[in-house]
């Protein structure tokens, strides 16, 4: 006759297994930098396409965070001569100053101007 674990047991292990698998992700910005603000530098960016989007700057980390949409898209940095650009391969966002283009895939660019946001609290 086998021995099984009681159900509290199981009940632990799973829920263990639960929030391992929903903490590993593809971004290496951690999400309670995310979650709850602990960000150096947030810009709140208006598009000609209409669309609202959010950058937020993760200078020590070498990454920024592209919120658009109801979606977030970790970027690491990449090399420029002037101004900025993040890029994981299929999304590339370059900017200077206030003003950013949005590239994703083939798709038209995404040209938007921003505004520092207000971080309440600090």
């Amino acid at each position: 006759m086998k021995k099984f674990a009681p159900l509290g047991t199981l009940g632990t292990l799973s829920s263990g297994l639960l929030v391992a698998v929903l903490t590993t992700g593809c971004a290496s910005v951690p999400a309670e930098k995310v979650a709850f603000g602990e960000r150096s530098n947030n810009m709140q960016f208006a598009c000609g396409n209409g669309d609202k989007v959010e950058m937020q700057f993760f200078p020590e980390e070498g990454m920024s965070v592209l919120v658009r949409n109801g979606w977030t898209v970790g970027l690491p940095e990449q090399a420029t001569d002037t101004g900025y650009a993040y890029s994981n391969g299929p999304t590339t966002v370059r900017g200077q100053g206030n003003e950013m283009t949005i590239q994703i895939g083939y798709l038209t660019p995404i040209w938007c101007r921003g505004r520092p946001m207000l971080v309440s609290g600090r």
